[in-house]
């Protein structure tokens, strides 16, 4: 017994001892890094959309919300140094920034500075005129002989210059320039130089145009040989950061640089095509809404084409363009009428490249997208995807369906009808499978599935919306090129989906019209209800009376099955604070979809409590919206599932509320 206990203290002492020796081990690495100073970097800031301040002093850019990203993975501080962008880049080479960004790679540079393994991005370099300069044409390279072209010092663009230069015969002056772009520009304005060589489009059409793409190069971060430890810490942070969300340096050109783009001028030549053919005759499909249809009251356009058509008049910087729009029942009308020459582009077309030259046309980048759906017996839901032979309905005289069926589906049968109602009928009987039909446009038929046990089946397929354009009208190819990539997405899908809940009011008024019994049976129940609430109003007090006005989530199951998130908030904020919060009022199916959450377990809750991740833009964002009556549209990745979307969000109701849409893009 004594000797149990003896070896028990034994095994008590030597364990004391162990754990001492852990201590004294771990603790002091547990000091250093709980004391590990903060690391400190001296960044670069040059104003530009690379680098930006708004009135407020709050910062935001191309560079700055990269940085932000960096500094999540690598735990850097940063500390700001405004110079301009040569200066900067001098007091890289000698150790007094640790930082710089949007440098390009050269062999002389290398020897003097380290760069990341992976580019930040990429950018194009143009020669800017001032709009008063009418003696250079880019369309006549020798008036470019003999002028003063400044451009940034040490800057790649001067090496890529002096390559067009020679290539295209052109003999002009450099002049290298050490100030900021606001300083250069204002060199251009008052005649010092005739032109300026610079990366995108980031000044005023007031002081400067841009006329011709000299090159193009990717751009990286740049670190002082000083500073060799940041370097690792760099390339490990932008491995995670485009891991993370592939797409980021796409997202940042859009959101930044996009805007700014040249592209949004149109060429002397082309505004004297504008001035020589006057309207650009756009021919359209009737009673296709959400896209197009003529209104039958007025005849004019009405749908999410008449709305993009009025934007692109005026989205051009340097020119207003006319649009034509001319109706046509079908779109192989108004693609036979292209070919007479009676309009000069048609819509909606999305033959591809291949279909587009048998047919004599060229195809525009997309104006509008949209997810492609199959109309199907309810009975056959579950056994669809697994079917080995499709019989589609198809409407006679819509080319587009044809071709998008040889390209997606090339093993279904396609049957021709005259209308959709044959077609859905047909779909009832068992003479066909399904009906191909975009989500915008289900409005249409939604009485008649209901009616036949028709449901819906994705199809995981999307749908471009273009415009077709004779191949001989290279100059309104490129024109009509240019509108759609200055036409913000947000903007055209706000579009869409005003034209799709729009839709729906007036299928519900057809319907009404159909079934007079269900009209009066609906007016007695609405004059019942409306005593009905009348007695209870006159009971309530006051408090109770406003509870009732406002908003519920009831109010508003006609957004339930959009195809796009929809929801709706109520912005709350305080006198004495600058934070806003909003309270969820309403979700669809689709947020449900995408927040992967029902609707139950957010509505009546307050944002900053669901989302604490929730980036304070976003809150400036409704509250602009709901407070100031705004209308924001921008592009986000959501930070926890990496995906794409685009948001909308607008004032509904009254002051306080705001609707907030959401789209998915890839």
């Amino acid at each position: 017994m004594k000797q149990t206990k003896q070896n028990s203290k034994i095994l008590r002492l030597a364990l004391l001892l162990t754990l001492a020796a852990w201590t004294a081990i771990l603790l002091p690495l547990t000091c250093a890094y709980a004391q590990e100073p903060e690391k400190i970097v001296r960044v670069g800031w040059f104003e530009s959309p690379f680098n930006m301040k708004d009135e407020l002093g709050r910062r935001s850019g191309y560079s700055y919300d990269y940085q932000q990203k960096l500094a999540a993975y690598s735990g850097w501080t940063y500390e700001y140094v405004e110079k301009s962008w040569p200066e900067l880049l001098q007091m890289l080479a000698d150790g007094r920034i640790d930082l710089l960004s949007d440098v390009s790679y050269t062999a002389e540079r290398a020897e003097q500075m380290l760069y990341s393994s992976l580019p930040m991005g990429s950018e194009e370099y143009y020669l800017f005129v001032s709009p008063n300069h009418t003696k250079i044409s880019p369309e006549d390279y020798s008036t470019f002989n003999g002028k003063k072209v400044g451009a940034n010092r040490d800057s790649i663009q001067i090496d890529l210059f002096r390559e067009w230069m020679e290539a295209n015969g052109v003999q002009a002056e450099i002049v290298e320039m050490t100030g900021n772009e606001d300083e250069n520009i204002a060199k251009l304005v008052s005649g010092d130089i005739d032109m300026y060589l610079s990366p995108g489009g980031f000044f005023d059409k007031e002081y400067a145009v841009p006329i011709c793409r000299i090159g193009a190069s990717d751009f990286f971060f740049a670190v002082s040989k000083s500073r060799p430890d940041l370097l690792m810490e760099l390339n490990n942070a932008m491995n995670r950061v485009q891991d993370e969300n592939v797409s980021l340096n796409h997202q940042l050109h859009a959101k930044y640089l996009q805007t700014t783009a040249p592209n949004r001028y149109l060429s002397i030549e082309e505004i004297k095509w504008l001035s020589s053919h006057g309207s650009v005759r756009v021919g359209y499909q009737d009673n296709y809404l959400a896209f197009c249809a003529q209104d039958p009251k007025t005849g004019e356009l009405t749908g999410a084409l008449k709305d993009y058509l009025d934007i692109a008049s005026n989205c051009m910087e340097n020119a207003h363009i006319d649009f034509e729009p001319t109706c046509y029942a079908t779109a192989e009308d108004a693609m036979e009428a292209l070919k007479r020459g009676e309009v000069d582009c048609v819509f909606p077309n999305n033959l591809t490249e291949y279909d587009g030259e048998l047919s004599g046309v060229f195809i525009t980048p997309a104006l509008m997208r949209t997810d492609m759906s199959a109309v199907i017996r309810e009975s056959d839901l579950n056994l669809f995807a697994s079917k080995e032979r499709v019989t589609v309905a198809v409407n006679v005289g819509n080319p587009n369906y044809d071709k998008f069926l040889l390209d997606h589906f090339p093993k279904w049968r396609a049957i021709y009808f005259s209308n959709t109602p044959e077609c859905l009928k047909a779909i009832a009987d068992g003479h066909a499978d399904c009906l191909l039909i975009s989500n915008y446009r289900f409005n249409n038929i939604s009485n008649l599935c209901d009616k036949y046990h028709l449901t819906t089946w994705s199809t995981g397929v999307e749908m471009d919306y273009c415009f077709a354009v004779n191949r001989t009208d290279t100059v309104l190819y490129s024109i009509l090129t240019k509108t759609a990539g200055a036409i913000p997405a947000p903007s055209v899908n706000a579009a869409l989906t005003y034209y799709y809940t729009k839709d729906a009011g007036i299928s519900l008024q057809s319907f009404l019209r159909q079934n007079p019994g269900i009209l009066f049976a609906m007016l007695v129940a609405a004059l019942l209800a409306y005593l009905i609430v009348l007695y209870i109003s006159q009971k309530k007090k006051a408090a109770d009376r406003n509870r009732l006005q406002t908003p519920r989530a009831e109010d508003f199951h006609l957004f339930d099955d959009l195809p796009i998130s929809y929801s709706v908030y109520h912005v709350i904020h305080s006198e004495h604070s600058e934070l806003y919060d909003a309270e969820i009022i309403y979700v669809n199916h689709k947020y449900e979809e995408y927040g992967r959450c029902s609707a139950a377990s957010v509505i009546g809750q307050r944002v900053r409590t669901l989302y604490p991740y929730i980036e304070e833009s976003w809150f400036q964002n409704v509250k602009r919206a709901a407070i100031n009556g705004e209308t924001v549209e921008n592009d986000f990745t959501d930070i926890v599932s990496g995906d794409n979307f685009r948001l909308s969000v607008r004032q509904i109701l009254s002051p306080g509320y705001c609707a907030v849409t959401y789209m998915k893009i890839t």
